[in-house]
């Protein structure tokens, strides 16, 4: 969709740092230096809560292991995009992903509008259908989890329903029926906020033709991606879409390290001229938009998130 890749910053809400001890104003912090160094947009990640033992397998890596426990701090991702918007000016703001059954999708639709209204049209909706049923059971939304991929579609077309009424929205599906009801104020774009959807496999590709403006890819294989782009094209082409209408967005991590890492290293791990030629492979696959979580190698810390963040901007986003 764009000449350049665009790269964002996860402001790491999600664990946070240690040797800050875990603030939220660290998070601000991260977004508005993200923002003065030259980063297209800034990333809020959800969870709400963490169960203190776990059944399910974490899908997003072969080894299944979650890499975070129940002790860390997780500020609340909506809220915090309250002040992303008021401490920034001109990146984007958006989540990576947002669960979308876990929030009532009207009150959802509300929030998200104000913010953009304070964002002046920033805001970008990464949306999910969840994967912890643990979560799911913790928020008493046991009954929703089997049926999440269907309770997300239903809830996204009542948010678009409370964005774009031209007086009252109504809604009736499934999931959530409401209406006539005034639901105002709506987002400042015309009623729009961007909403990519996130996920892997057929469904999350298809969702995201049938009713999405983007595609949040999670693979942390180039090759595996350019796949993916491919079936979601050949997907829009049969639906009447124009592809080039979807943005294609990637979550995944840059880790600089001082020197150059062997031939074994993910993609984006290394030193600038390796994290470039990462880079270069994904714009190759199809990639418009990497959302980050930028570090340097070791324990995270703020420290070394602002290093990352510099060497970053100052030598591989001038290139890209």
């Amino acid at each position: 969709m764009t000449t350049r890749m665009r790269v964002g910053a996860l402001v790491q809400n999600f664990a946070g740092f240690p040797d800050t001890g875990r603030s939220a104003a660290a998070c601000i912090d991260i977004a508005v230096h993200a923002e003065r160094v030259g980063f297209d947009s800034v990333w809020v990640t959800d969870h709400i809560v963490l169960p203190r033992s776990r059944e399910a397998q974490y899908p997003h890596n072969d080894s299944g292991h979650f890499p975070y426990t129940w002790e860390q701090d997780i500020h609340e991702p909506v809220s915090l995009m309250a002040a992303l918007a008021q401490a920034t000016s001109r990146v984007e703001i958006g989540t990576a992903v947002l669960v979308i059954p876990y929030r009532h999708p009207l009150l959802l639709a509300k929030m998200l509008a104000t913010i953009d209204q304070i964002a002046g049209g920033r805001l970008i909706l990464g949306a999910g259908v969840g994967w912890l049923r643990d979560e799911f059971d913790a928020l008493g939304l046991d009954a929703l989890f089997d049926h999440r991929g269907s309770v997300t579609e239903d809830w996204l077309g009542a948010m678009r329903s409370a964005w774009t009424a031209a007086e009252t929205a109504e809604h009736s599906g499934p999931y959530v029926a409401f209406g006539p009801v005034g639901t105002r104020p709506q987002p400042p774009r015309a009623g729009h906020i961007p909403v990519w959807i996130g996920g892997k496999g057929e469904r999350a590709l298809r969702r995201a033709v049938q009713m999405g403006d983007g595609y949040f890819a999670i693979s942390s294989d180039p090759d595996e991606l350019a796949l993916e782009v491919a079936r979601l094209r050949h997907l829009a082409e049969d639906s009447g879409r124009d592809p080039s209408e979807l943005t294609v967005a990637l979550i995944d991590g840059i880790v600089v390290t001082p020197h150059a890492l062997g031939a074994d290293r993910s993609p984006l791990h290394g030193n600038a001229a390796q994290i470039i030629e990462g880079l270069h492979r994904f714009a190759d696959a199809g990639l418009d938009h990497l959302v980050a979580g930028v570090r340097t190698a070791g324990e995270p810390t703020y420290a070394g998130c602002v290093a990352a963040l510099d060497l970053v901007a100052a030598e591989v986003l001038p290139v890209l």
